[in-house]
């Protein structure tokens, strides 16, 4: 198996069918941008995801932190998909933003919990049928 093969196959396991799709058609489309979208795939997913030493709910939790940090929501929802995908409970995200929040502040704890309000909204994953969702903490 190639790495691209390994890599698409991480993908799938990971987001599913569409989003190992669309990243197998970017990474070899020969279009502006593939070549990122191949360094993903053959490194990224390929080499680092299945690397030794941590599982696939660890390597979540660190890249979902990340996220946090950086205040990038987009990508946190990927990587919050990817962590349900990959075992986490909805119970153990939001310990991560609480573990992050003393360390990144309210701002970027309140841009996650937008985007974790989204892909809990997507999945239908809220029990209480009084949740009417989240923008932040206002």
């Amino acid at each position: 198996m190639t790495n691209r093969e390994a890599g698409i196959n991480v993908v799938r396991e990971m987001m599913g069918d569409q989003a190992a799709a669309q990243l197998s058609s970017s990474a070899d489309s020969n279009t502006f941008g593939a070549p990122i979208a191949a360094y993903a795939v053959d490194q990224v997913f390929a080499d680092i995801w299945t690397r030794p030493g941590l599982d696939r709910r660890s390597r979540s939790l660190v890249a979902m932190s990340v996220m946090i940090a950086m205040r990038q929501p987009h990508e946190f929802a990927i990587h919050m998909g990817a962590g349900l995908n990959n075992g986490l409970t909805l119970k153990e995200i939001e310990e991560v933003l609480i573990q992050a929040l003393p360390y990144v502040g309210y701002p970027a704890i309140a841009t996650a919990l937008a985007a974790a309000a989204e892909v809990i909204k997507e999945r239908g994953l809220d029990v209480d049928e009084n949740y009417t969702g989240h923008r932040g903490l206002l």
